[in-house]
């Protein structure tokens, strides 16, 4: 299998489409051009992914548009050589580079587009990075990031906190702290401690609380998220991987409703 190949398959993948299903909306994409040459057939598209074979540039800018995605992802031509970018690359190896190189800068926006969450369908804990000084970027001019600070995102299928916070969002997380405050009344939702925890099912990020025996933890949703609490055996369960400090995310509603919360017209309109 080509790299090229592959990367295609995994996007494909990704994106829970069928070879037969990119051959429909790439028929699409030919008839409103009025060019075939626009067009992929399933058969084509799977020697493609098997094979090593060059694809032509417009069945490249049909796959680009069929699963929304940039033409570095879709190739990964242009790698970044800083060090960030190669760490992330080694740890997520399925992740196009230029998908991942908004995490490796203050230079770079640090929310990718949308196609960022086909990568993280889960919430995920990043590794620690070394990131450009913010006067000027130069590889060779590195500083570390607090020790104490870390990064996570939240998995595009994450709606423990919506709409406060967004699926696709980058927290940055305290990880010096690994106790949850218990007792403490919030006079609104903004001032409640927002807790990055690892359990043996994989990562979690929302509000939390305790019982008075300090046995159990429980993670809290949003009102608004059709998620459930979840709940395990405080320290034995469940880490607490730190408190998050800062959170990136994006203002309004998702338009794809797979996210699992509705928007407050729809919300409304629910009976």
């Amino acid at each position: 299998m080509s790299e090229i190949g592959r990367r295609l398959l995994i996007i494909r993948k990704q994106r829970k489409l069928s070879l037969r299903q990119v051959e429909k909306l790439t028929a699409t994409i030919s008839d409103r051009y009025s060019d075939k040459s626009r067009s992929i057939s399933a058969s084509w598209l799977g020697r493609i992914e098997r094979e090593a074979h060059s694809i032509a540039h417009k069945k490249l800018e049909s796959l680009k548009e069929v699963y929304g995605v940039s033409h570095e992802e879709l190739t990964d031509e242009a790698i970044p050589e800083d060090e960030a970018t190669h760490l992330l690359h080694s740890h997520f190896p399925d992740i196009p580079a230029a998908v991942l190189k908004g995490l490796t800068s203050f230079g770079d926006p640090l929310l990718p587009p949308e196609s960022w969450f086909a990568y993280f369908p889960l919430t995920t804990l990043l590794p620690p990075l070394s990131i450009a000084d913010r006067s000027g970027y130069s590889p060779s001019r590195k500083r570390s990031r607090n020790a104490e600070h870390v990064y996570g995102i939240l998995g595009a299928s994450d709606n423990t906190l919506v709409p406060f916070v967004q699926p696709g969002a980058i927290v940055e997380i305290d990880s010096s702290i690994h106790k949850v405050e218990s007792g403490k009344v919030f006079r609104s939702i903004f001032e409640r401690s927002i807790y990055f925890l690892r359990s043996h099912d994989g990562y979690h990020c929302g509000w939390c609380e305790l019982d008075i025996e300090r046995e159990w933890l429980t993670l809290v949703p949003s009102a608004m998220s059709i998620g459930s609490h979840r709940k395990w055996r405080y320290r034995q369960e469940v880490e607490v991987v730190g408190i998050v400090n800062r959170v990136l995310t994006r203002l309004g509603f998702p338009k794809d409703p797979s996210f699992g919360y509705m928007s407050p017209d729809e919300n409304s309109n629910s009976t």
